[in-house]
């Protein structure tokens, strides 16, 4: 799926799915399938933010050996019950 968005290729029709044949106790079933939010999802390209902290909170932070980019990922995550 990903090929055809970042080639720019049209995404075939889905099959019709009474024209499918079925053998023994096999079935057929529609998906649905979010390419946006999968996209979304899946885009763990580097976004450069600025943000400001107390002098004394970076100084800590620089003393403990703290990735801030880790630490501010994991924070997030925690807020928004990403896991």
């Amino acid at each position: 799926m990903l090929f055809f968005l970042t080639e720019k290729r049209e995404i075939p029709t889905a099959s019709d799915i009474h024209a499918l044949v079925m053998e023994g106790a096999a079935f057929a079933t529609y998906i649905s399938c979010d390419t946006t939010a999968y996209r979304r999802l899946m885009n763990n390209a580097a976004v450069k933010k600025t943000l400001s902290i107390p002098a004394w909170l970076n100084e800590s932070a620089i003393a403990a050996g703290l990735n801030f980019s880790q630490v501010l990922q994991e924070a997030l995550k925690q807020r928004l019950d990403i896991v």
